[in-house]
């Protein structure tokens, strides 16, 4: 038995039950059923006509109401070796194993089932006796009762320490089943706080219920959840299926909501689909509290049955419409198919079509970790498509809101390019000729005209005009930048405000990089309308403006003393500060704005070095 040490659970399980089988051990049964209870069954087990024991599961092939299923063994042990019969399912009700004598005498040797509350103290879930040694026939009457369900049962025959090692080996395969659910439910869980997407959240509520359902299935829930409590047999598993079904359609519905939009008819069958199950779930409570009697149990049991095949066909219906359009639709196809495939193989199975150990016993809870990986998979596929698309949308808005910005600033510039042309070009000289023809007359008229404050005023004003056109039609278009360079270009800017505004100006640099020449035309643009509004409505005694590049950004701050204005009243038109943020933007910059009514302003921009949108 060394091999077993090092085999796979799988193929340790599989020589486990050969050299079980292997033990010149014999037996064989007699099946029957009656309304009569164990009490009033009297039976003389050697006049029996047994039939052998194929290894396959008993099915009675109806569902019970009040009857009892019955199977009396006959077995032959070999040797002195302890043997034990055990039945292995673990949803009957009633479950009473006795010994029989040869006179029809019975002694009670067991007694469990889904209406006894749970002994811990048992070795096993399953119900198990041990039998007797030797070559003497032993005959065992085994009673079964489970209103509303169709009773299939199975048992076998193995020397108690054979019994030991398949147990443990079906204990090893439960707890490798909750490992690798738990690792995916910590990876969806995990999933689900990147992306927050609520089909994960739908999806570890399905795990949820599959996994409820899988030890239910072994009969592991019961001891573990509620061993005191035995009244909650009858709706865990339904229970289980019920959730599994409502949080699966749930989570097509929240995965696929793109294509459901478009789909009708698949978005309407998951929906009602839904609406039927929470229906029907809800009578789990009343169920709950109704005895076992008359045709309730059936009924509900006919009633469950046929929800989840009917909901099942209904995802399999919708993944097959959506089969063409995604992927992720196909996955999904591919691991609800398992579970269809492995579900007609079980019920096969257990029509005595053909049998297989490992399928048979551990079938479903292979099946669900396949599902589980592929569905895994396609989920965080499905949800990292949709980002990828989403990060492509984004940047695509992102692209064409920048061209647009590109545009805007481009019909701006041009547009200011031509204002100052016909500020320099037209009305600086018409102003001048005006000038000059207002002196001339002054001066015909009379040569004491010239000095009259009238004349001098109105010259005042003329040369004032003059110089306030010389400094819009620099500001719109400053013809030096490329020829001085933006620092040079500002501390111009800055003494002509200074002559014109009579209010003081420190402006400062220390600008270490190469910048494009888009950049520079940008920044010039808002440090000139930031220190142009400064000058004419912040009422300041000074007036500072720093120009730094540093650490891959350039930072320009303008800030003032002055009266200082509420930001989130302001009006954009008169400050200009919808332009401004429209530069900051097609720069790919920041921009802090600091200020309260009588505490001056601060704005700060922050601009990444080439982070021009032209570029």
């Amino acid at each position: 038995m060394n091999i077993l040490k090092t085999a796979p659970p799988a193929i340790a399980l599989f020589f486990v039950v050969v050299s079980s089988f292997a033990q010149k051990h014999s037996d064989s049964l007699y099946v029957f059923a009656s309304e009569m209870p164990p009490a009033a069954i009297s039976i003389n087990p050697s006049g029996l006509h047994y039939s052998p024991h194929n290894g396959q599961k008993i099915d009675f092939g109806i569902i019970t109401h009040n009857k009892w299923c019955y199977v009396v063994i006959k077995t032959k042990t070999p040797g002195n070796e302890k043997y034990v019969l055990s039945v292995d399912n673990t949803s009957i009700d009633s479950v009473l194993l006795f010994q029989l004598a040869t006179d029809g005498i019975k002694q009670a040797a067991y007694t469990g089932g889904n209406l006894v509350p749970y002994n811990r103290d048992r070795k096993y879930v399953w119900h198990t006796i041990p039998l007797g040694g030797g070559e003497k026939e032993t005959y065992i009457l085994a009673s079964f009762h489970d209103q509303g369900k169709n009773i299939n049962v199975g048992y076998k025959i193995m020397t108690a320490n054979n019994l030991d090692k398949l147990y443990a080996e079906f204990d090893r395969m439960i707890w490798f089943y909750l490992g690798v659910i738990f690792i995916i439910l910590v990876a969806v869980l995990y999933g689900w706080f990147i992306f927050r997407n609520i089909a994960l959240g739908y999806y570890t509520l399905y795990i949820a219920g599959v996994t409820g359902w899988i030890l239910a299935h072994y009969g592991y829930l019961y001891p573990m959840l509620y061993p005191g409590f035995p009244a909650l047999n009858g709706i865990a598993k339904p229970l289980a299926i019920f959730c599994g079904l409502i949080f699966l359609c749930l989570f097509l519905q929240a995965l696929f909501k793109n294509i459901l939009r478009q789909d009708k008819v698949s978005s309407m069958i998951l929906k009602y689909a839904i609406r039927s199950g929470i229906v029907i779930s809800t009578t789990l409570i009343f169920y709950f509290f109704w005895p076992k009697s008359l045709y309730v149990p059936a009924l509900f049991n006919v009633a469950w049955h046929g929800y989840f095949i009917i909901s099942f066909v209904c995802v399999l219906l919708v993944l097959v419409r959506l089969f063409e359009r995604s992927v992720t639709a196909r996955l999904f196809t591919l691991a609800i198919g398992i579970m269809a495939v492995m579900a007609i193989q079980q019920v096969l199975s257990n029509a005595g079509f053909f049998y297989n150990y490992l399928l048979n016993e551990h079938g479903m809870l292979l099946a669900s970790i396949a599902e589980m990986m592929v569905l895994s998979f396609a989920t965080f596929r499905d949800i990292w498509v949709d980002k990828k698309r989403i990060s492509m949308q984004v940047a695509q808005l992102e692209e064409e809101h920048s061209r647009t910005l590109k545009q805007l600033v481009a019909v701006q510039d041009n547009e200011r390019r031509r204002i100052a042309g016909e500020l320099h070009d037209s009305i600086g000289p018409m102003l001048a000729a005006i000038k000059i023809n207002f002196q001339r007359v002054a001066k015909a008229k009379s040569l004491n005209l010239l000095q009259d404050p009238l004349v001098e005023k109105t010259g005042a004003i003329i040369d004032g005009s003059m110089a306030e056109i010389r400094n819009i039609s620099h500001q719109l278009m400053p013809k030096g930048l490329s020829a001085m360079g933006l620092a040079a270009s500002l501390s111009e800017y800055t003494h002509n405000l200074r002559e014109v505004y009579a209010t003081p100006i420190d402006f400062k640099h220390n600008i270490t990089a190469v910048l494009h020449k888009d950049v520079q035309l940008n920044v010039y643009r808002i440090m000139s309308e930031l220190l142009l509004n400064a000058a004419k409505h912040s009422k300041a005694s000074c007036i500072t403006a720093f120009l730094e590049t540093t650490g891959g950004n350039m930072t320009v701050l303008v800030q003032d003393d002055g009266q200082g204005f509420d930001p989130a009243q302001v009006s954009d038109a008169s400050f200009g500060l919808k332009n401004i943020e429209s530069r900051v933007k097609y720069l790919k910059g920041t921009m802090q704005t600091i200020s309260a009514p009588g505490e001056g302003a601060r704005i700060m921009i922050i601009i990444p070095q080439g982070g021009s949108g032209g570029e």
